[in-house]
């Protein structure tokens, strides 16, 4: 179904949701478009075109919100959704406020990103990057034993939302990966893997020479690696290793999360909870970000705002529910997962100190940097901030980078990471995360426990 015959349907759909008997009603419509190869073994192992259309709807009836979704669209659903989203509602008991949203002075939303760059991406495109991309990777080094994995994909949809109250809003975006791994075989017989990605508007922006460049550095850079004596380490999360460090956490930031009593964090917007070196902002209309969202899924325009102050917690994460049960306005956070909201970030951004990574290596003068992390799900307690998580990178000897090293863990608190961080660089990333992107640099982040083989020679 087009997106016109499917506005119609919506139209339809919530009129006979309020004769049905709900107080408020909502229709959301996604056309999820995809395309994605895998490149194995110099051949095309998988090719896959796609387009997936859902349809939800959730109704407010008693202070209940039911919901129901389907990939059919014809008159036959529109019983079917309504009687299920009834259903839920009959059953249902929660004791907090919903709500069906419309500002009455932006009740007509639109945003369209996708660009004409999208209609490069064809399976002769993709086969002739992928394949030489490879062979290229292959050519890095003789010891590489194979290109495990390496996936490009592309994604477009328009998203839709209509209700009752007379919000009808429209936004789309489209976008480019691409995913590369491989593995090498190391002179005392050890293998190491490693690998890079890159995500983009259009196919033609992809840089090879400097894309290599990196690749090489994650994977040959790991030869030689061993572990390391155990201590107390000055540290450096490279600038991938503290995204995905930081985000593991990031749920704290969310109101409903403390609301539930499952962040630290709760009660205490306006106070210091980290170092006055950090600031991390949300801007959602981000000029260089490849996702711009200029409004949430509830219908709530979205604002540019800090979230750690120079230290200081300014705001939470606020979607209308939790807005309303914390006395406060919606951020524009509010977000579908599938048909229920819950609060996801959309731009965020670390901002840049004025040193390189060069510069921040020399500042530690002797320490490690992590590049990469490990069990961020099992060494991690999300609620209390303790994690225990598997390692690697390199020395930092005489204010330069030294050896690799490997099968260490870093273990500490979250919280007291925040507070001790010492510099940030400017050797900004920008990585998919959330609703958008998390850009941010490599990070200083004082000391940090480390445990490996107290055999090992530094």
């Amino acid at each position: 179904m087009d997106i016109k015959t499917a506005e119609k349907f919506m139209e339809k759909l919530v009129k006979a949701g309020t004769e049905y008997g709900f107080e408020e009603c909502e229709a959301s419509f996604s056309i999820d478009k995809s395309m994605s190869m895998d490149i194995l073994k110099g051949e095309v192992a998988s090719f896959e075109n796609s387009a997936t259309s859902t349809l939800s709807f959730r109704g407010l009836k008693n202070g209940q919100m039911g919901y129901c979704s389907t990939n059919i669209l014809d008159d036959s659903s529109i019983d079917y959704l309504l009687k299920s989203a009834m259903e839920n509602c009959e059953v249902l008991n929660d004791e907090d406020p919903q709500f069906i949203y419309c500002d009455e002075n932006n009740k007509n939303l639109y945003f369209s990103q996708v660009t004409e760059a999208y209609e490069k991406n064809t399976y002769k495109s993709f086969s002739e990057l992928g394949l030489s991309l490879e062979k290229a990777i292959l050519a890095l080094n003789d010891r590489i034993d194979a290109v495990d994995f390496l996936s490009i994909a592309c994604g477009t949809g328009p998203y839709l939302i209509i209700n009752s109250k007379g919000l009808h809003s429209f936004r789309d975006t489209d976008g480019i990966s691409l995913y590369a791994g491989a593995r090498v075989t190391d002179s005392d017989g050890s293998v190491k893997s490693g690998g890079h990605y890159w995500v983009g508007k259009d196919i033609d922006d992809f840089d090879m020479d400097k894309f290599l460049e990196t690749f090489k550095e994650n994977l040959i850079g790991k030869m030689g690696a061993r572990s390391s004596k155990a201590g107390s380490y000055k540290t450096i999360l490279k600038r991938e290793a503290f995204q995905q460090f930081f985000m593991v956490f990031f749920g704290n930031f969310t109101a409903t999360t403390m609301q539930r009593g499952l962040s630290l964090l709760a009660d205490r917007e306006g106070e210091k909870i980290a170092s006055d070196a950090f600031t991390l902002k949300e801007v959602p209309m981000y000029d260089k970000a490849l996702t711009k969202i200029p409004f949430d899924d509830e219908g709530v325009l979205t604002t540019e705002k800090a979230i750690i102050d120079k230290g200081v917690f300014a705001t939470a994460l606020y979607d209308l529910k939790s807005a309303y049960k914390a006395g406060k306005a919606s951020t524009g956070n509010g977000f579908r997962n599938g048909s229920a909201v819950s609060e996801m970030p959309t731009n965020l951004i670390v901002e840049a100190g004025e040193k390189s990574f060069d510069e921040l290596v020399e500042e530690v003068g002797e320490g490690i940097i992590l590049t990469d992390l490990s069990g961020l799900h099992a060494g991690v307690n999300a609620i209390s901030g303790d994690f225990s998580l598997l390692c690697e990178g390199y020395l930092i000897e005489n204010g330069k980078k030294g050896r690799p090293v490997e099968q260490i863990t870093v273990a500490g608190n979250f919280y007291d990471v925040i507070k001790s961080i010492k510099s940030v660089g400017n050797d900004i990333i920008n990585v998919p995360s959330g609703e958008g992107e998390f850009f941010t640099p490599s990070v200083y982040v004082g000391e940090l426990a480390i445990s490996g083989d107290d055999e090992s020679n530094q």
